[in-house]
């Protein structure tokens, strides 16, 4: 199992930063490459649609040649996708396509990239069933452990990503000088199947040592005067195809050409998902058998 732990949190790789100009340096012949996805908790849907040319490295605002269409299969309804401009501070432009439809869990789209000469790029997703995430009553006898357990009920396709946020604040030896702090751990991979649907166990006390140890020394934070105010529990829920290749999220390796997509004819990954959050914080009793401060 793969957990690491940053203090800033990492979204959906399909609404991160997927380097294209690494895709322009290939010279290949493909048309287009394609980033987005269907969330079913929106109504309105974007995918950032990229012409792949020799040579480019920035993109243009001018219109790019691309109509954008997808068709949901079960009623043969076809949504049509309307071009905007993105510009980002380094003065690159993005074009971000956006429609307005409501999708439901189970539907099926395709969707299609023509450019003028016929050429197309295209995908398929179909929208991933909503989960409901319950915090459950922890054992807060049991020695040397404090483990809070999350019930994820429902039959996610995948959970490609499950982020548990600490929000804490460390305190000097006599208790003032608070220096505040989110901590965010990775637990992809780490809920295990169960009846009706997975069990998350959040390991406070091995959180814990890796959150002190994030703190600057110079704030003369003591292990004894780390207060854990709430979790922050974050699950990204996605389709079937979101499955990495090398086991777990590594965007650094996810956002090379070709190393996860489901395009045809082109680079990138069009699919659907969503995320569900709940924040709680733990009985008092798990809190100080952690290794948290309790006031």
């Amino acid at each position: 199992m793969y957990k690491y732990l940053a203090f800033v949190g990492i979204i959906f790789l399909l609404v991160s930063a997927c380097s294209e100009t690494v895709e322009t340096r290939l010279q290949l012949e493909y048309p287009f490459s394609v980033f987005g996805i269907i969330n079913p908790k929106a109504d309105t849907h974007a995918v950032r649609i990229f012409e792949i040319k020799q040579n480019i490295a920035l993109v243009r605002p001018d219109p790019i040649d691309a109509i954008v269409t997808t068709t949901q299969i079960q009623s043969g309804e076809v949504y049509t996708w309307r071009d905007s401009v993105v510009q980002l501070e380094d003065g690159d432009y993005r074009h971000v396509y956006w429609s307005e439809f409501k999708a439901s869990m189970g539907e099926t789209y395709h969707l299609k990239v023509t450019r003028s000469d016929g050429a197309e790029t295209e995908a398929i997703t179909t929208v991933p069933a909503l989960v409901n995430l319950e915090v459950l009553e922890p054992d807060t006898l049991k020695p040397g452990q404090a483990v809070m357990p999350l019930f994820i009920e429902g039959s996610p396709p995948t959970l490609p990503r499950i982020d548990v946020e600490y929000v804490v604040v460390g305190l000097d030896e006599d208790g003032s000088n608070p220096v505040f702090g989110r901590v965010v751990f990775n637990y992809a991979g780490l809920a295990a199947p169960e009846t009706g649907g997975y069990i998350l166990n959040i390991d406070l006390r091995e959180d814990y040592l890796d959150i002190y140890q994030l703190f600057d020394r110079d704030d003369n934070i003591t292990f004894t005067t780390i207060d854990l105010r709430e979790i922050n529990v974050t699950v990204h829920v996605g389709d079937s195809q979101w499955i990495s290749p090398v086991g777990f999220f590594d965007e650094n390796f996810l956002v090379e050409p070709g190393s996860f997509s489901n395009v045809v004819n082109g680079f990138g990954y069009f699919g659907s998902g969503y995320i569900e959050s709940t924040s709680f914080r733990p009985p008092l009793a798990l809190i100080r058998r952690a290794g948290f401060h309790v006031p």
